[in-house]
């Protein structure tokens, strides 16, 4: 198994990808990484089949059903990524409608 998924360019021409942290119980923790925020994005755990965003040491369970639940570690780190980049193009969308600059959807 790759330690990544493969990239997805976004409108804004970013690139995003997650990075698989397997752990030692047979769960995984999905790194969000953007070529456009190098400092880090989302991370999303995957245990049990079930897939959960990491707030700190917080989690809190997925609520789309699209993204709550994934059979196998390559089937969660590719909804992890479909998860990122819905956020990412919907954050994109909002910035460019509101006359914003879209960098400002890159920084804390």
């Amino acid at each position: 198994m790759k330690p990544y998924t493969d990239r997805v360019t976004l409108s804004d021409g970013a690139t995003v990808r997650v990075r698989i942290e397997r752990g030692m119980t047979g769960d995984a923790v999905l790194h969000e990484l953007n070529s456009n925020n190098w400092a880090g994005g989302g991370r999303i755990y995957w245990s049990g089949g079930n897939l959960y965003l990491m707030f700190g040491d917080e989690l809190l369970a997925m609520q789309n059903a699209r993204y709550d639940m994934a059979g196998s570690v390559t089937q969660a780190a590719e909804k992890a990524l479909a998860f990122f980049v819905e956020c990412a193009e919907n954050c994109i969308r909002h910035a460019k409608h509101e006359g914003v600059d879209i960098s400002a959807c890159y920084t804390n």
